[in-house]
């Protein structure tokens, strides 16, 4: 789908993003790893300025240039940030497309009650977003159809493919009519209704000549078998001569026609020839496209092509290879099988998690309300040991205990981080309440990884910059769970949430921020959850020697870190262990 004219309302990203979008959406056919760079470069301009419109439209992006490159679980991953970050902010464009995409995904993995469910919604939220009929309703509706069709109701899709024919006629869409008609036309064909099959073909093929010669051929292939039903064979032969020229002419011109073109119409022609008898011909033609099936590794072709080439051996009394080409076949239709049951689990797996991983989030958004009761005293003071306060402690335990199972190093982390950043908070000079509320604080920096998929953060291998981006969107969720408390402890949590990942000078995440402009309480984290990380040992790494990590912290002093809060954690491990201090020094 294409950027679309919206209500007055609709929120819509920055000019900057804007032009990176645009840039992105110009090279997605020609030049798609191009695309790629541009979508990122705008995902990550946007959320340094807070423009979630522009993120939500360039996480579709991304999910839509995955989707393309033949990888759905990361469109469909991407796709559902995408609705959710555009459901957030009131970008109700971009939830309708983000949502149609989900359910092409779940369509192409023959999830079809998914599929049709989502499409709906995608079709309601878009007519909620436009004024007016809209440009891409017809894109959705066409969609819709197709979803019937292969669920059987084919009275159900041809009225819908109808209407997504009303729907793009205004809008001077010719490659889209041409699709819609070629779509109804097949449905006729199959029904046996070829007048009108052929009715809806010709006029297919007649727009698609002019504004579509990608999918000419294709209609063409159809509509010589539509006129196979009306027993006109000359007509048919026309069809066929002018799909071969076409596919010649676009070789000659430098644009050679894909693999998908040219066995449509090569298999079109075996079961044309099929049907009128022409054994000779059929099993020459059905030969020469098994070939290249097999050589451009066209599964779905070469599926058929072995049904009818058996067919025709058959009749042709040649039995011995009739049953070669039946046993090839049904091996291929098993393993075909076992991969789309594959692809069906696979996304419905990526959709289980990323409802799991909201629903953990909500949970834990109103457990933190829940709690802000729970204050012992006015001064809202973290410390009490009255009843009210040792059940706020209890509950903020509880909090940072499921936040450790969450994470990959499971064990004492987060206290460690908590008292770590405590000792040096109070080696900056800050008061012993502060640096108390700090420490309990601490222990939530990563609680917005209960919004990552596991996949991607129990993932021992490196990730990709797709997954890296997931991982880093856990700031921002743990600042959103946490900000909705208005107690001192959760404000600061929700700070330290957010800024434990900004660096000093300004090329960390997720705001891009440096400076002053970083929180204190992430200053202090952002060293004390570096230095336990390196100290432990992970899946993917060894556990670093303590004068080792420290070494590492210093060494980012003034880049990835506040010179000063440097200073005091060096102050802190020197009196912890004054010979680690001799080796800093």
């Amino acid at each position: 789908m294409q950027p679309n004219a919206a209500t007055a309302s609709e929120p819509t990203a920055s000019p900057a993003v804007r032009e990176l979008l645009d840039r992105a959406m110009a090279a997605q056919d020609m030049h798609p790893d191009e695309a790629r760079a541009h979508a990122l470069q705008a995902r990550v301009v946007a959320r340094a300025a807070g423009d979630r419109p522009g993120e939500a439209e360039s996480l579709y992006r991304l999910a839509s240039l995955a989707h393309f490159s033949g990888d759905p679980e990361d469109a469909f991953g991407l796709a559902m940030e995408a609705s959710e970050v555009a459901d957030r902010c009131g970008a109700t464009l971009v939830k309708s497309w983000a949502t149609h995409l989900l359910g092409i995904i779940h369509y192409q993995a023959s999830n079809f009650s998914e599929a049709l469910e989502h499409c709906l919604r995608a079709l309601d939220t878009y007519q909620d977003a436009i004024d007016g009929p809209g440009a891409d309703r017809g894109n959705i509706l066409n969609t819709i159809a197709a979803v019937y069709h292969s669920m059987g109701d084919n009275d159900r899709a041809i009225i819908t493919y109808e209407r997504a024919l009303a729907a793009a006629e205004p809008f001077n869409r010719p490659q889209m009519i041409a699709l819609i008609l070629g779509n109804i036309a097949r449905i006729r064909s199959s029904r046996s209704e070829y007048l009108a099959a052929v009715s809806m073909g010709r006029k297919a093929v007649e727009i698609a000549r002019e504004h579509s010669p990608s999918i000419v051929t294709n209609l063409l292939a159809d509509l010589a078998e539509s006129y196979m039903g009306l027993a006109d064979h000359e007509k048919a032969a026309e069809c066929f001569a002018e799909a071969r020229l076409v596919l010649q002419q676009q070789s000659e011109e430098g644009t050679e026609p894909s693999s998908s073109a040219q066995l449509g119409v090569m298999v079109a022609e075996g079961r044309v020839a099929l049907r009128r008898g022409a054994l000779d011909e059929a099993i020459a033609v059905l030969q020469a496209a098994l070939d290249m099936s097999e050589r451009t590794d066209a599964k779905e072709y070469e599926l058929e092509v072995n049904d009818l080439l058996a067919t025709a051996f058959k009749r042709a009394g040649r039995f011995e290879e009739a049953l070669d080409r039946r046993e090839t076949h049904d091996e291929q239709y098993r393993q075909i099988f076992t991969h789309a049951a594959d692809l069906r689990l696979r996304t419905l797996q990526v959709a289980h998690e990323t409802a799991t991983a909201r629903a953990e989030a909500e949970i834990l958004r109103l457990r933190t309300q829940e709690l802000e009761g729970l204050v012992a005293t006015p001064d809202d003071n973290p410390a009490s040991t009255g009843e009210f306060g040792a059940a706020y402690l209890e509950a903020f335990e509880q909090l940072a205990i499921l936040t450790e199972c969450r994470d990959a190093d499971t064990g004492e982390h987060t206290d460690r981080v908590g008292d770590l950043a405590a000792e040096i908070a109070h080696a900056l000079g800050k008061s012993p309440e502060w640096c108390e509320m700090l420490r309990l604080a601490a222990r939530l920096h990563d609680i917005g990884k209960v919004a990552v998929p596991d996949s991607v953060l129990f993932k021992t291998g490196p990730l990709t910059v797709e997954e890296y981006e997931m991982m880093k969107s856990h700031t921002s969720m743990g600042h959103r769970i946490l900000s909705g408390n208005s107690a001192p402890m959760f404000q600061m949590a929700a700070e330290i949430a957010q800024s434990h990942h900004e660096w000093w000078d300004g090329s960390g995440y997720p705001l891009g921020i440096s400076h002053q402009s970083i929180a204190l309480s992430g200053r202090i984290v952002a060293i004390a959850d570096v230095y336990d990380a390196l100290c432990s040992k992970r899946p993917y790494k060894r556990a670093w020697a303590k004068d080792e990590a420290a070494r590492f912290v210093v060494s980012g002093r003034g880049g990835q870190f506040d010179p000063a809060v440097v200073d005091a954690f060096v102050a802190v491990l020197t009196a912890r262990d004054p010979e680690l201090g001799d080796q800093l020094d």
